[in-house]
This record gives C-alpha cells, sequence and structure tokens, in this order.
C-alpha cells in the first residue's frame, strides 16, 4: 500500500511542476486583463474636465524632463535608487486605476499592463515605467523607457522580445488614445551603456527593455519604436474603444485538455496499479 502511495505522489508531483509554469502563466494573464480593464473604467467614469486634467499633467511633467540631463538607472541592477518610487508627484501623474495603461505587442501576443516605476514588486506584475523617461502619451521630444522581465516561472512578460523585428509593431493604451510604434532599431548593449534613451526634438519614441541573454542577463536588449499614425483597421477596432482597449478574458480551452490529459493520466496510473496487484495474485 505504501508504495502505490509513493508511485501516486511522485506521478502527481511530476504533474504539477509540469504543469505550473502554464496554469500560473495563464492566472497571471487574467491578472493582467484585470487590472488593464480597472485601468479603462476608471478612465471612462472620470469627467471630461479631470481628463483633461490628467492629459496635461502628463504633458507638463514631459516637457520638464526634456530640459533635464538624461539620468538612468539600470532597471535590472540589484539596487536600484528608490527616490523616484517615493516622489509623489510622479506617482499622481497617470495614476488612473491601477495602471498608467498597457503595452500591445501582436507580433508575440503580449498584452500587460503598465505600471509607475520599476521595483521589483511591480515588474513581478507587469511593465514598468522608467521614471527618468517620458510619461507613455506620446508627443514630439518624448522617449519613453518600457522596462520587463525576460520571464518568470508564472509569468512570460517580455520573454518573447528578442522575437520582434524591424518594422514590427506595438501599442500604447493610455489617456483613452491608442499610440503606434514601429520597430525601427534593435540593439543589445550593456547595463552602463544608456545614451540610448537620449531625446529626439522631432520624433516620439518608446523603448522595451529586457534581459540578454535569456537566463544569464549579462546585457539589455533594447527595441526602440517610433510613433506612426495608427491605422483604424478591423483588428484594432476590435480592441480598442474611445474609452481605452477592450479586454476579453481569454478562453482557457487549452486548461481544458490539461485537465482531460490529468485525468487520463490518473485513470492509466490507476490502471496500471489494479493490473500489477492481478498479476503478483497469480
Amino acid at each position: 500500500m505504501f508504495r502505490k502511495f509513493i508511485v501516486v505522489a511522485v506521478f502527481v508531483v511530476g504533474l504539477s511542476i509540469f504543469f505550473y509554469p502554464i496554469v500560473s502563466d495563464w492566472f497571471n494573464t487574467q491578472e493582467h486583463h484585470s487590472s488593464i480593464t480597472k485601468h479603462n473604467e476608471a478612465w471612462k467614469n472620470m469627467s471630461d474636465k479631470k481628463k483633461e486634467q490628467e492629459r496635461q499633467k502628463a504633458e507638463e511633467y514631459n516637457a520638464a524632463l526634456q530640459n533635464q540631463p538624461v539620468s538612468i538607472e539600470d532597471p535590472f541592477a540589484e539596487e536600484v535608487s528608490g527616490e523616484v518610487e517615493e516622489d509623489q508627484h510622479y506617482l499622481n501623474v497617470l495614476d488612473i486605476g491601477e495602471a498608467m495603461g498597457s503595452i500591445e505587442i501582436p507580433s508575440i501576443d503580449v498584452r500587460i499592463p503598465i505600471y509607475h516605476g520599476v521595483s521589483e514588486d511591480v515588474l513581478s506584475q507587469g511593465i514598468g515605467h522608467m521614471p527618468n523617461s517620458s510619461l507613455p502619451v506620446g508627443g514630439k521630444g518624448n522617449h519613453a523607457a518600457l522596462t520587463g522581465h525576460r520571464g518568470l516561472p508564472s509569468s512570460k512578460l517580455f520573454r518573447n522580445l528578442d522575437e520582434i523585428k524591424v518594422k514590427d509593431r506595438f501599442q500604447i493604451h493610455t489617456l483613452g488614445e491608442t499610440l503606434t510604434y514601429e520597430v525601427d532599431d534593435i540593439q543589445i548593449v550593456l547595463p552602463t551603456e544608456t545614451s540610448w534613451l537620449e531625446f529626439n526634438p522631432t520624433e516620439d519614441l518608446v523603448t522595451l527593455i529586457t534581459c540578454e541573454p535569456y537566463m544569464i542577463n549579462t546585457h539589455r536588449l533594447l527595441v526602440r519604436g517610433k510613433r506612426i499614425p495608427t491605422e483604424e483597421t478591423k483588428e484594432a477596432t476590435a480592441l480598442v474603444t474611445p474609452d481605452g482597449p477592450m479586454i476579453e478574458a481569454e478562453k482557457p480551452m487549452y486548461l481544458l485538455w490539461i485537465a482531460l490529459l490529468i485525468l487520463l493520466m490518473s485513470i492509466l496510473t490507476y490502471w496500471y496499479i489494479r493490473r500489477r496487484k492481478r498479476w503478483k495474485r497469480r
């Protein structure tokens, strides 16, 4: 009896380890959708006056940044200065629901909320905005930096960012608008190289940052996008409303397949144990 218990226990533990990343990633995806939905609802429920005030605060914040020297820390350093995380003025700008907006990258099937700062708590939940870079609200002369982990055991985040190619597009959803960017430059740099975040007075830029190579993290992968007009395609219309992107919870069909597989493996294990028992009786 004890041996049977051990066999079943080992089987269950092994199956749990195998399926943990898949199931955990699905639950995190639902959390992302929930956060984005709360952001959209918060914006939708604002008065027109409040919306204009939020937009003005963001534009003033970005204008002030352009008059200062670029000062960027590596977001993945073991010790990142916490001053910006405690800057209440920064935290109050784009404080709309749980997130400041969201990023969507169709080519790698990513749709993740964007949060203030780059603390480990933030990066474990979604994509972080680097405080000394422009807020991702668009406008010439702005250069926003958004950073995310290459992948956690519980969530993919920017794991497949290296699959993006020049001319691919991504979108930022914030302030009830959809801003589209086309990738024009991809670089791999050392963590200390920060000149890539310089402002260009004639361009509207967003750079996506993650670690490189995967699981080694000695360098940083930078994917820069330049603002282009947002095309009113059927796909875009289906995802975006005047109040922000519509987010629907993904249908968990593959979870059904996982459950069926677990059930099948359990039946096979039970059958195998019963059959061995019969053989021993003979």
